[in-house]
């Protein structure tokens, strides 16, 4: 079984890149995979790298908290994760995908 899931963006005037995966086989699925893919485009963001030491259990797609000294907290997505020793240390340099505003969720 296949299903196409078509995307709309902005106030549903904007098409967006047609969703195709092989490993959805239901409508439902495909409905879930659609507001995600929405979900993950609907605001601005920017990708922050933020090096510090390793954190057992912390893995992709966790959200995660920063502080900017200018701007304050913020709330961002972890995209990528790399580890490497430095000593006695472990050190963890992670890609966080956040937004441009704390305003949007």
């Amino acid at each position: 079984m296949s299903v196409s899931e078509e995307v709309y963006r902005g106030a549903g005037d904007q098409p967006g890149d047609e969703i195709a995966d092989p490993l959805i086989g239901s409508a439902a699925a495909a409905l879930a995979r659609g507001r995600q893919e929405m979900d993950a485009c609907a605001h601005p963001r920017t990708r922050v790298e933020v090096t510090g030491l390793y954190q057992p259990g912390l893995r992709l797609g966790h959200l995660v908290r920063g502080v900017d000294p200018v701007a304050g907290p913020w709330t961002g997505r972890v995209t990528g994760i790399s580890v490497s020793v430095q000593g006695p240390k472990i050190v963890a340099r992670l890609q966080i995908d956040r937004p441009l505003s704390e305003d949007a969720p």
